[in-house]
């Protein structure tokens, strides 16, 4: 699985956000003025995301929900590329 990674300036309560792209790769965009930790986070919640399946779920609080409380046990495994844009 390919995932872009670009920093961008993110109004400051968007951590960062997750775009599935046409081509089955996703694109996170992070928030460019967090700290180098609060971007790891940031990276890791959307990768929860991505490997949850959430773009097609409804219930968007419990998406959320259910990310906050996993992101921190999700694994970036060796099975994800990520390209720095």
């Amino acid at each position: 699985m390919t995932i872009i990674l670009t920093y961008q300036t993110l109004p400051s309560h968007i951590p960062a956000l997750v775009h599935a792209n046409c081509d089955d790769s996703y694109t996170i965009i992070v928030n460019n003025n967090l700290s180098d930790a609060s971007k790891k986070d940031a990276i890791r919640h959307e990768v929860c995301h991505i490997m949850g399946n959430d773009f097609f779920k409804e219930d968007i609080d419990s998406i959320e929900t259910s990310c906050h409380q996993h992101s921190v046990d999700c694994e970036v495994g060796e099975d994800l590329d990520f390209y720095i844009k």
